[in-house]
């Protein structure tokens, strides 16, 4: 009886949506505010990203190496693909994504 509880449990919390509510997210909800930081970076957007995505370094270093910038990139997607994705009614998808640096440089390997 416990598995069926956890099942049920699992399926009504799969309904709530990043805002803590029941359903897709409104016309309004979708520019709400979004900010996740990764390991290197914190990402500053709104929740369907169609805002520019702000990439802020942690401290005061000017350069990160491509590596740890990348990685820090894929986490963030994964992330909001994840937790995000699923409450918007529609997206136009990743390529229209614009990422820009705050105060830092991207340096090769």
């Amino acid at each position: 009886m416990d598995g069926v509880l956890s099942l049920l449990k699992l399926k009504h919390m799969s309904q709530i949506n990043i805002l803590g509510k029941k359903g897709y997210l409104t016309d309004e909800e979708r520019k709400q505010p979004l900010e996740h930081g990764c390991d290197y970076v914190t990402f500053k957007t709104c929740l369907d990203l169609s805002k520019p995505i702000q990439v802020i370094p942690y401290g005061r270093s000017k350069f990160l190496p491509l590596d740890l910038y990348s990685r820090d990139v894929a986490s963030f997607i994964c992330w909001w693909t994840n937790l995000v994705h699923k409450d918007l009614n529609g997206f136009s998808g990743f390529h229209s994504l614009k990422f820009e640096l705050e105060g830092f440089n991207v340096i090769p390997n």
